[in-house]
């Protein structure tokens, strides 16, 4: 059954919007859009004037619409969605886009990106459901809005990016606090992810280190580790020719095991923390013994800092070293140990 022509011209129009959304385009650019994703035939290629009218009619059914475009330099470009409103959303639906509206509020993660898809999906939106979405305050939100002074430059974010989808490894400087020097080190990496920590509040490149080159040479010991952004020095970052292979070098695997007390674990309300998580028996006294796996011992054993007295580390043997480690560096600071006094 042939497909009526009204029906037809309207399917146009829409990919022609579809193509204005994406950005500006000249007749041309639009003409081979709708030839791609609908119809090939219509606008042949534009040298006729019937050619040329059929594009016209197509773009003025969008302002019969309501839609709202330019025309400039030899180029369309889309205003607003205007009285054009394809989509409506339910109450949670409302509730939902003002639920991403506050949590990505500007200088969090990825916010103005957020911010400016939610400003795209309210234009679909009918004038009275628009109009109603800054009014509306949630209950409850999360906050990933970070607390450091970092210039994460887009162009660093974009290089990581494009690194992680080629597989191809990155090198940069790097200046980290722990160089007692001041001087930034060449890392060589591969890259893996770009993570949020929401306890730090950092932006953090999560990769595979191959090498650091410093004054003294290259240190060729590979392992994970994860770089703060802000720290990479911006016009270092150099995307290699090399590429490694699409499955991730193994993590290593470190055993935790700790005791909760019962001001924690009276309710039997354990928060699952870590891999491979178990929860065991409870001792007379009331502290229950729980076993887990983690491939992030420094994460690990932060995190089980916030029990503050109520956990204690007793396994495995890495995991009690640097628990041991830092609760003397603590019991210094406090002058409760001597300074070179080691515990037995």
């Amino acid at each position: 059954m042939a497909e009526r022509p009204e029906y037809a011209a309207f399917k146009r129009s829409l990919s022609i919007l579809r193509r204005l959304a994406l950005g500006a385009a000249d007749r041309a650019t639009l003409a081979d859009y709708v030839s791609l994703v609908y119809d090939g035939s219509v606008y042949g290629d534009l040298t006729s004037k019937g050619e040329q009218k059929a594009l016209e009619n197509d773009l003025t059914r969008l302002r019969d619409l309501g839609v709202e475009y330019a025309y400039s330099e030899g180029e369309y470009r889309l205003l607003s969605y205007g009285d054009f409103s394809p989509v409506a959303f339910s109450e949670d639906g409302m509730n939902t886009l003002a639920f991403l509206a506050e949590t990505f509020a500007p200088g969090s993660v990825n916010g103005e990106a957020v911010q400016a898809l939610i400003r795209r999906i309210a234009d679909w939106l009918p004038e009275s459901q628009r109009g109603s979405l800054e009014g509306r305050r949630q209950r409850w939100r999360i906050d990933l809005g970070r607390r450091d002074k970092d210039v994460i430059l887009p162009a660093v974010q974009e290089q990581i990016e494009r690194a992680i989808a080629q597989h191809r490894l990155l090198r940069f400087a790097y200046l980290s606090p722990g160089y007692k020097d001041g001087v930034a080190r060449v890392h060589t990496v591969q890259p893996w992810h770009l993570t949020f920590d929401s306890a730090a509040r950092h932006l953090y490149l999560e990769a595979y280190r191959l090498e650091v080159k410093n004054a003294e040479g290259n240190e060729r010991e590979a392992h994970w580790v994860q770089y703060r952004l802000g720290r990479i020095v911006a016009d270092s970052i150099t995307i290699l020719p090399d590429k490694f292979a699409p499955t991730p070098p193994k993590r290593p695997r470190y055993p935790l095991e700790y005791l909760l007390a019962p001001e924690i674990a009276r309710l039997g309300e354990i928060s699952r923390h870590f891999d491979d998580m178990q929860v065991h028996e409870t001792d007379a006294d009331g502290w229950v013994r729980v076993t887990a796996t983690t491939s992030d011992l420094f994460g690990a054993l932060r995190q089980l800092l916030r029990y503050a007295h109520n956990c204690k580390v007793i396994g495995g043997s890495e995991a009690r070293r640097q628990m041991r480690a830092w609760v003397q560096a603590l019991a210094r600071h406090y002058g409760m140990v001597e300074e070179d006094e080691e515990e037995g």
